[in-house]
């Protein structure tokens, strides 16, 4: 057969049910794994059907960068993902395609730049602070503590103060908070696209009838929020040429045509921003305490780092000290390699493409596992081990592995669509690092169940239970 003349079609891949395709052997809670092992067994590109709809899954690395490059003029997000989101309300910078997507783009970027991020240091200093004292209270009780609920607890503290200039205060509250809501998304996210039938729309079952509750609830906190971020810039029109958060960017901020954005635009910004920064680095930093417990030389190399650059309870002088953690950003890399947040992204080609040789039609569905080259060890030495010193100086460090491929990673993505609130998710996760390392240990607890792996959009730990013992009383 002539390689160029191979359409989908041609592909390998399991073979799959009339009707069903592959419906009956893919459980959506761990679909990045069971993708990853047909990867195994058919090869880099391969196919596979969500009931008669055709998939095709990306693996290779240099496909995967090359079809990131051509975002957003070749390919765009699957298009179920647009029609999920606009039916949720969701409609940011995250699900807009085209110029649209531009227009966004750039508000959002310049909300969470260097100049804005220094501007909110003090404030991430208040949350962390909050973050040590909760931390305490569990060393006091000798309490198990699932790690994963609280650090939510602390990035949606972090994000409603960046994007509302609200402190939602969830850390020293108990009961009903946003985060409970906010969880109720991401999972019906991932069952919605992936889904051969728009069920919802003619029939709703409970978890439906529940993410409409918690959408509502949190569409009337964004509108709250919003009301009164108009009333701060009415009563101070310096806010209009000096925002002090996202939402008010977005409110005094014009569009190259000199438009206003719309309240649609805003509300679906300030949702994106509040799914985003809540669930990625939270679930980022639960990884790197597993890691931590499970190798404590990792905690003992981060305690050293940090001896000098935080303040006796555990707090960084000032930002620029983050500059100076480069161990410790080698440890949330070496997270983010092997337990990535977005390990598979869900697009569509705009127009008919060619992949190794292989033509795929436009709206074809792709799936790219951004997760597979990290894995390698053709691009990184013993892959499967935890080894920080991957990726720090070879001066630095012995035995630093000679092959590093850094194109092989990409948690955060790559091309025109890289995300732009990286430089926001590694500032948190080092001042929780420093924190946590200088103030604490954390020891694993052997629950009823193991720590495994959860795919609902994105991929977080289950069952990850750790006790706190305090290292620094000072301040308590």
């Amino acid at each position: 057969m002539d390689l160029h003349s191979r359409s989908v079609k041609d592909l390998p891949g399991p073979k799959g049910l009339p009707l069903l395709g592959n419906l009956h052997e893919v459980d959506l809670k761990k679909l990045h794994r069971i993708l990853e092992d047909w990867v195994n067994m058919y090869g880099p590109l391969y196919k596979f059907r969500l009931g008669t709809h055709p998939v095709v899954v990306v693996a290779d690395t240099e496909n995967v960068q090359q079809i990131l490059r051509q975002r957003p003029n070749i390919y765009r997000r699957l298009g179920a993902i647009e029609t999920v989101f606009l039916e949720m309300g969701i409609t940011g910078v995250f699900s807009a395609e085209g110029n649209d997507w531009k227009r966004q783009r750039r508000l959002t970027a310049h909300a969470l730049d260097a100049i804005h991020l220094r501007e909110f240091f003090p404030i991430l200093l208040r949350v962390t602070e909050r973050l040590r004292k909760r931390w305490m209270m569990h060393a006091d009780s000798g309490a198990t503590v699932d790690i994963q609920q609280d650090l939510m607890r602390y990035t949606v503290d972090v994000t409603t103060n960046l994007a509302f200039g609200y402190d939602m205060n969830t850390l020293e509250k108990e009961g009903d908070v946003i985060q409970d809501h906010l969880q109720k998304i991401f999972p019906m996210i991932n069952r919605r696209i992936n889904s051969p039938f728009p069920y919802w729309r003619y029939l709703k079952l409970p978890a439906d009838h529940a993410l409409d509750a918690a959408l509502k609830a949190i569409q009337q906190a964004i509108a709250s929020f919003v009301s009164q971020g108009r009333v701060r810039l009415a009563a101070n029109p310096d806010l209009l040429t000096h925002p002090t958060n996202l939402l008010e960017v977005m409110l005094s901020a014009r569009d190259e045509n000199g438009g206003v954005f719309s309240d649609v635009d805003i509300h679906g910004n300030v949702m994106t921003l509040l799914l985003a920064g809540e669930d990625t680095t939270a679930n980022t930093l639960a990884w790197t305490a597993n890691y931590m417990v499970n190798q404590p030389e990792i905690q003992t190399g981060v305690q050293t780092e940090v001896s000098s650059l935080v303040s006796p309870t555990g707090m960084l002088h000032s930002i620029q000290n983050a500059d100076k953690m480069e161990y410790s950003e080698a440890v949330a890399n070496e997270t983010l390699r092997l337990k990535p947040v977005a390990p598979i992204l869900f697009l569509e080609p705009m127009q008919d493409v060619t992949l190794s040789g292989v033509t795929v039609e436009k709206g074809t569905s792709i799936f790219l596992l951004t997760m597979h080259g990290g894995l390698q060890d053709s691009n990184f030495q013993e892959a499967s081990q935890f080894n920080p010193g991957r990726w720090l100086q070879p001066t630095t460090t012995s035995g630093c592995p000679f092959n590093h491929t850094p194109k092989a990673f990409l948690p955060f993505g790559g091309g025109p669509r890289f995300c732009p609130g990286r430089q926001l998710a590694m500032v948190e996760m080092k001042m929780v690092m420093a924190m946590l390392c200088s103030q604490f240990e954390i020891v694993k607890v052997d629950g009823p169940k193991p720590v495994t792996e959860l795919f609902s959009f994105t991929m977080m730990p289950q069952n990850l239970l750790v006790r706190f013992k305090a290292r620094n009383r000072t301040g308590a």
